[in-house]
């Protein structure tokens, strides 16, 4: 916007299985920016159970269960996937958001943003 470094974001690809193979031709993906990115971070680090982030015409749902992270993708009426994401995987993605989070918000303190999401994440209603 008018001549000013863009933010850091994450995209997030959701896609169907196809026997052993990832259909990524019919994948859902969501680009998370700075709305997005500390709620994200929040349910990554255990501070929000879930959030979701919607758009016009999709959605992800993001929810923490026991072992993993459940992640729910839809786009219109028929296209709707579901990803178990094991805690390694749930690891590396949090640690990925943290990341972009980090080199959005300009802070490098990492404290600061730990004790600003848990700030953010008392706040949140869904």
């Amino acid at each position: 916007k008018d001549g000013a470094e863009p933010l850091a974001a994450l995209n997030l690809e959701v896609a169907p299985r196809d026997g052993e193979r990832i259909n990524w031709k019919s994948k859902i993906v969501l680009q998370l920016g700075e709305d997005d990115l500390p709620l994200l971070c929040c349910v990554c680090l255990g501070y929000l159970p879930q959030a979701e982030f919607k758009r016009p015409t999709k959605g992800i749902s993001i929810q923490r269960q026991p072992g993993k992270l459940f992640i729910s993708a839809s786009q219109g009426a028929d296209k709707c996937f579901a990803l178990p994401l094991p805690i390694p995987q749930s690891f590396q993605l949090g640690a990925l958001a943290l990341k972009q989070l980090k080199q959005q918000a300009g802070f490098e303190d990492e404290q600061l943003i730990l004790a600003a999401l848990r700030g953010a994440a008392a706040l949140y209603q869904p």
